[in-house]
């Protein structure tokens, strides 16, 4: 169990021995500049209006590392960029330099984040989390409270007693007591909660929440091995394989995805239809092809019954493309859940990042985005709970089978993968013979890469056995499409349309 430890003499609060004095002092009504104070309530604000130290920086014209040196304490803003601050963050500029009243008024919410409430019953421990609204983000009391509820992380207060001795030559008598910060008056806590948040900061890490829990699943695409997530500043972030002999690989976090280093399938750069993060926004508001809503209950919501009966705490969108399928699922998860969005395209994932960061928050999950091949997950084997795929096997084209099986390995024992799968009606059958004979005129053009098999519900449920599932539930949302009468194939896009829809929930079974 970790403490976070502070020491209260008759000058005021400072930490343990050596460490710089926190507190300020008036002296006749000069005010003695605590430079560290400052850059608390500086970062404060910063996390609170939902920025990185590198936005922060653009908006006043200075580097990250600047910024970074204010927030450290190290250095002060000129007075003109006090200014500044004071107009970015609402607030004058005795209240950043003084932590005054107002600073603590304007700066912090009134109730915790509803993800944090439920963490923590606990009125005492509460309390604690009000006293840190003004100076935390809203992840990063989330992180506070999570190792709080699993007894991991308590707050305390040293005090220590000395009493002389008689003489000078006799010995002074010392003592040391810890004192709960959950049994503080509402003054001393508001006056030691931006220590407790610094601390906390430092102890724990700026990293995204997101990002601390997904390194323990990690692994090397080149080698196998773990994954160590190292920090240099709140910009920089880096999964690295210590594996130096062999390996040496380092993977940096960009634009909030982590990057693998991936490319799209050589001839099929389907990002870039996606111009920008404007041409974005309107794929994810277009209301879709009609003919995959069909049904009489669609596709989206079989498979979010399925999610909401399952709970699974970690979700893989293996292919996820735009997020446009698990969309409709993150708005509805009410249970702390971590998701991983993998695809090959490091541009369209940056812009899911943007998107679900900024546009469909929900407080009970975090995202993290991994720009890999998702044939080959730099993911450890049993660590995920649930894989969906809303068409993503299939976008993988001739990486479907690799991406199906690779979605297997990853699966905890008891785990499940659920998904959509485009189906034939029978083979044997008049109807879906002329399909497939219109289908594989395709080949001429040479435009299109084309499935060397199309599977109808028998064989895949077959696929699903061989890969080593114990069981596949499927249901029939939608059937094949009647052929045209011609012999030209009716479609320029989105080629697979005819086919039938089949949702699967197929189970890992239990490790023997």
């Amino acid at each position: 169990m970790e403490k976070v430890y502070f020491h209260e003499n008759s000058n005021g609060m400072e930490e343990e021995d050596g460490f710089q004095q926190f507190h300020v002092r008036r002296n006749g009504g000069n005010i003695m500049i605590d430079r560290e104070q400052i850059g608390i309530r500086i970062a404060a604000l910063r996390k609170k209006a939902g920025m990185s130290q590198q936005a922060l920086a653009e908006k006043l014209g200075v580097s990250a590392q600047a910024v970074s040196k204010w927030e450290g304490g190290r250095n002060l803003p000129d007075i003109d960029l006090f200014r500044e601050l004071a107009w970015l963050f609402h607030m004058t500029i005795d209240s950043i330099v003084e932590g005054d009243l107002l600073f603590t008024q304007k700066s912090a919410q009134k109730t915790l984040p509803a993800n944090v409430e439920a963490l923590l019953p606990d009125g005492e421990r509460r309390r604690l989390l009000l006293s840190l609204l003004p100076y935390c983000s809203d992840t990063e009391l989330y992180s506070i409270a999570k190792e709080m509820s699993g007894n991991k992380l308590e707050l305390y207060i040293q005090a220590g007693i000395r009493r002389m001795g008689e003489n000078s030559r006799e010995k002074a008598e010392e003592k040391n007591i810890s004192i709960p910060a959950s049994v503080l008056g509402e003054n001393t806590l508001r006056e030691t909660a931006p220590y407790f948040a610094k601390a906390l900061g430092e102890m724990m890490g700026n990293a995204d929440p997101g990002l601390r829990r997904i390194a323990p699943l990690l692994r090397c695409p080149e080698c196998g091995d773990p994954l160590t997530m190292e920090s240099k500043d709140e910009n920089t972030t880096s999964f690295i394989c210590k594996n130096n002999y062999h390996c040496g690989s380092c993977y940096d976090v960009t634009d909030g995805v982590i990057y693998f280093g991936s490319r799209e399938i050589p001839g099929e750069l389907w990002s870039l239809f996606i111009k920008n993060y404007q041409d974005y926004l309107l794929e994810q508001r277009h209301p879709g092809n009609p003919r995959y809503q069909m049904g009489a209950v669609p596709c989206t919501e079989v498979r979010w019954q399925a999610i909401k009966r399952l709970r699974p705490r970690v979700i893989l969108d293996i292919a996820s493309g735009t997020g446009g399928g698990i969309k409709y699922d993150l708005q509805r998860i009410n249970w702390p859940c971590l998701v991983i969005m993998a695809d090959l395209s490091h541009r369209i994932l940056k812009y899911n990042k943007r998107y679900f960061s900024e546009e469909m928050v929900n407080p009970y999950v975090d995202i993290v985005c991994l720009a890999c091949d998702c044939a080959r997950l730099p993911l450890a084997d049993g660590c995920i709970d649930m894989v969906v795929s809303y068409g993503g096997f299939e976008s993988m084209q001739d990486k479907m089978m690799e991406g199906f099986r690779e979605g297997f390995r990853v699966l905890k024992p008891g785990g499940h993968a659920v998904y959509n799968i485009s189906i034939v009606g029978d083979h044997a059958s008049e109807n879906t013979g002329k399909w497939e004979c219109l289908y594989r005129t395709l080949t001429e053009s040479g435009d299109y890469n084309l499935f060397e098999k199309l599977f109808d519900i028998r064989e895949w449920e077959e696929i699903c056995r061989q890969t080593g599932y114990a069981s596949t539930e499927t249901k029939e949302i939608y059937g094949e499409l009647p052929a045209p009468e011609g012999n030209v194939f009716p479609f320029e896009n989105e080629i697979m349309q005819w086919m039938g829809e089949y949702m699967c929930i197929s189970g890992k079974g239990e490790a023997k």
